[in-house]
């Protein structure tokens, strides 16, 4: 299962896919893997391959690129892409208050906002419910 996020802290993204992929080989005997980017130069291709089953978005990517314009970029694509799949997009941030997150990403309609360390357990919480379904 592959993840693709959005992140100009690769090494913070990487401690938290070793706990996941701890926890859910333990649970279920799967894996996850992060695709993180600290840009946008790929994101066109990388929605493309249809290989993700979920997209992260941190909310400040650094270089003055944000992550709401991340998501209007995402979601652009999504509509204009009959052959993308309506890929879950969550919103997190480390710093950024959650009510500011929800505020932000008010037009993009339901996007769930959370902060980075609530970001393992709704993952989990996410992966886990395809299992029980």
């Amino acid at each position: 299962m592959k993840i693709l996020v959005f992140e100009d802290t690769p090494a913070k993204m990487q401690s938290l896919e070793e706990l996941l992929n701890l926890k859910l080989n333990h649970e279920f005997d799967v894996s996850i893997s992060f695709v993180i980017r600290e840009d946008d130069t790929l994101l066109e291709s990388d929605l493309m391959t249809n290989e993700f089953e979920m997209v992260l978005i941190d909310d400040d990517l650094g270089d003055e690129l944000s992550g709401s314009e991340v998501i209007e970029k995402i979601l652009f694509i999504l509509d204009s892409t009959p052959e993308c799949r309506n890929l879950p997009l969550v919103y997190y941030s480390a710093g950024t208050p959650v009510a500011e997150l929800k505020e932000k990403s008010l037009n993009f309609g339901n996007i769930p906002c959370l902060s980075f360390e609530n970001l393992a357990d709704h993952i989990f919480d996410v992966i886990t419910s395809e299992f029980q379904d």
